[in-house]
């Protein structure tokens, strides 16, 4: 009975698989006979990518990370609800819960909450209100990038931003080469006259790319210290030179150093050859490295830099404003900012905004918003730790990755607003989501269920 079962229900499947094929390659000559082929191939394509994230809900995860280079924003955005969108209609429809517990739950939803009531009491409540969706999307991909994948499919996810990160890299060094126009205000012209060209790869400033590929560095070091066959290996080791060459070609210190403790973090949590290696690179530099990255690099803390004198004119004003609003913030976004800034204006600096991460949540949400954004930090973090033991060699090196990635993103931050990109807050979140998502496969609490 079981041999006349299985050819029934083989041809069920063929039968639907037919079905389907002739209905989507029909629709598909429709669209591109009615529409115009631009149009036409736009319509087609989404098509196929509702098709495959049904499917598979990760894969929107996969194109995310693929795409966030290169592709505008509010496309970005478009991908990650669609993603939301189709993972809960397919829980849906195969009687699973539609939302999962992450293990972080609470400092989180507690992070967001002070985040709207700053977007909805703000100084500037117009301008607060429109950069509030964006955070909308950040919450989303935090909880997609923690609850969707598992812990095995991580790494493949973390592969897709590897490869966008080599062409990002790849354009950043063709941009090097090429001389292209660097922007005034990117250079000190008195400290580093001898600097004619900082890339910015697929972005539009040399920090944020430098940010970029902050996340890219430590993951690729640790996919060639696992990866066992010799092309693969090849291959993520040809990611960590172009991105390690575009990143030095982006002369971003606070870069430089993310990049550093990325590797150091790697060094002690997992692989300790990687300490000796800094170490011997950090003794050759002043004899392999050009002139002008030593002395970028020598300027790092000089209060003759014109960029570091910037900064700490900014701040000051800051930590004023931050004393006049320390409760409730000012409010989201650069209206609520450039609204009050100019009454705690230092030495005629301007500035869109604060140039450190932690002075902007301070001054935005309040220090009960940087408080519990901390908080949330502080809990991902604690639970990857704690995780660590559990976990293979291979998986232990993507969660250190991660959280080496993270604690480097997050250096950055002390001299930079890295959130000022949305592209760069956008994968800050997932990253964020992923160190959850790795959890799961130690035991972690991020894939069960809520009370329903």
């Amino acid at each position: 009975m079981q041999v006349d079962i299985l050819p029934t229900q083989a041809k069920r499947i063929d039968r639907s698989f037919f079905g389907w094929g002739f209905a989507g390659g029909l629709l598909g000559a429709l669209i591109l006979t009615l529409l115009p082929a631009k149009e036409a191939a736009k319509y087609v394509a989404a098509a196929v990518a509702v098709y495959f994230i049904w499917q598979r809900p990760q894969r929107g995860l996969y194109l995310l990370l693929l795409g966030l280079a290169f592709l505008p924003t509010a496309l970005l955005g478009k991908l990650l609800l669609a993603t939301a969108i189709l993972a809960a209609g397919k829980n849906l429809i195969e009687g699973k819960g539609v939302l999962t517990s992450t293990g972080v739950d609470l400092p989180c939803i507690a992070f967001f909450v002070l985040v709207g009531l700053a977007a909805f009491f703000s100084v500037a409540p117009g301008g607060s209100l429109t950069v509030l969706p964006l955070y909308v999307l950040y919450l989303v991909a935090f909880y997609l990038a923690a609850t969707l994948p598992s812990t095995r499919e991580v790494s493949w996810l973390l592969g897709a931003l590897l490869l966008a990160g080599a062409l990002a890299g790849l354009l950043g060094l063709w941009q090097y080469k090429s001389g292209i126009q660097t922007s005034l205000s990117w250079i000190d012209v008195k400290q580093a006259e001898e600097i004619k060209t900082r890339v910015f790869g697929p972005f539009d400033n040399p920090n944020i790319f430098a940010e970029y590929l902050t996340f890219v560095l430590p993951i690729a070091l640790v996919f060639v210290f696992t990866e066992r066959r010799f092309w693969g290996k090849t291959v993520w080791a040809v990611v960590v030179a172009v991105a390690g060459a575009a990143l030095v070609a982006t002369f971003s210190r606070g870069g430089w150093l993310a990049a550093v403790i990325g590797v150091l973090v790697l060094g002690i949590l997992w692989e300790p050859r990687l300490l000796a290696v800094t170490a011997l690179l950090a003794a050759a530099l002043p004899a392999m490295a050009p002139e002008q990255v030593i002395n970028r690099a020598a300027s790092i803390g000089s209060l003759e830099d014109s960029s570091n004198t910037f900064r700490l004119s900014i701040w000051l004003a800051v930590f004023r404003m931050i004393r006049a609003y320390w409760l409730t913030g000012i409010g989201l976004g650069t209206a609520a900012f450039n609204q009050v800034y100019p009454q705690f204006m230092v030495a005629g600096t301007p500035a869109i905004h604060t140039h450190n991460l932690y002075l902007q949540l301070a001054l935005e949400l309040g220090v009960p918003g940087l408080l519990v954004f901390l908080w949330l930090l502080m809990a991902v973090l604690a639970q990857a730790y704690r995780a660590l033991p559990q976990l293979s060699h291979g998986d232990k090196g993507v969660l250190v990755a991660l959280m080496a990635a993270l604690t480097g993103f997050l250096l950055h931050g002390a001299v930079d607003n890295v959130w000022y990109s949305p592209k760069l807050t956008l994968l800050f979140w997932v990253v964020l989501g992923l160190t959850v998502a790795m959890g799961k496969g130690a035991g972690g609490s991020a894939s069960a269920p809520c009370d329903k």
